[in-house]
């Protein structure tokens, strides 16, 4: 796939994921569990069976999602439709990065614009990610005046995830931290490969780094400039 391609994909996934909210919640679900049936997605889902099919069948339709029928397991039913993420979303551009892209202004416009959606599209992920925390926080929160059942509550779904953590460099130790990253990252990649993901168990992680000085400045300039 051209780069060109990917772009062309990046902004469809943006533009097709927004259209209603329970399209991220059916592909995060998609994403840990690669196969589902609409009756396994909707045991996930506060929403009732038709919705969940209405959605699956639009998303579909849309190309962001294909389906295979699975094989007949029980004698006299028709079997369900087996959904999963379209695996051209699945893909990843590796020609196009920051070490080998040229000094021609169309592929470094390219990789801009490629940068450019991923940020975005990372954003909206993350996002959503957190929203999903809300309602454990609520739940052990409302628990403080039981121990006992705020301590259940956070073993099961705490007690095994570190605490986040931020901390601050400088443009002076970041090639010390990209250093450090990429090792770091080599290590967690061959860890998530080691055996498969137990379902029931997984949890994702992520990291991110911004650039929060010029953050600040640039929103100041941009405030100062709209007045």
């Amino acid at each position: 796939m051209n780069a060109k391609n990917t772009n062309t994909l990046e902004t469809k996934w943006n533009q097709l994921i927004v259209k209603h909210p329970l399209r991220f919640d059916i592909w995060a679900i998609l994403e840990l569990h690669t196969e589902l049936n609409v009756t396994q997605i909707t045991h996930y889902m506060k929403q009732s069976k038709s919705t969940v099919a209405r959605h699956l069948k639009l998303m579909e339709k849309d190309e962001l999602l294909i389906s295979r029928i699975a094989e007949a397991v029980v004698k006299g039913r028709i079997p369900p439709k087996i959904y999963q993420i379209n695996p051209k979303f699945k893909e990843r551009e590796l020609e196009l990065d920051k070490k080998s892209i040229s000094e021609e202004p169309e592929k470094i416009q390219q990789f801009y614009k490629r940068e450019i959606i991923n940020y975005r599209k990372m954003s909206y992920n993350i996002k959503k990610l957190l929203d999903y925390l809300d309602p454990l926080l609520d739940l052990l929160e409302e628990q403080l005046g039981d121990i006992t059942k705020a301590k259940s509550t956070y073993d099961e779904h705490l007690s095994y995830i570190d605490a986040p953590i931020f901390l601050y460099f400088d443009k002076k130790r970041s090639k010390k931290l990209i250093d450090l990253r990429t090792e770091y990252v080599l290590k967690l990649h061959k860890l998530a490969m080691e055996e498969d993901l137990n379902t029931k168990e997984a949890f994702v992680y992520f990291d991110i780094s911004l650039p929060l000085a010029a953050l600040f400045e640039l929103k100041k300039k941009l405030s100062k400039k709209n007045k």
